[in-house]
């Protein structure tokens, strides 16, 4: 299953509410620090 991510507290970048569809800023993101500042949402194919 593909997802993307919600920003839920800013950090970086990145402010409330950005979504996050790049496949490797997603991987970057979950493997550091702020992996506590997102969600993940899943994107239905089609």
């Amino acid at each position: 299953m593909n997802f993307h991510l919600v920003v839920v507290r800013p950090f970086g970048a990145y402010a409330k509410g950005d979504i996050v569809t790049d496949a490797a800023a997603v991987a970057a993101i979950l493997g550091s620090e702020n992996a506590r500042d997102v969600v993940r949402v899943a994107v239905r194919e089609g």
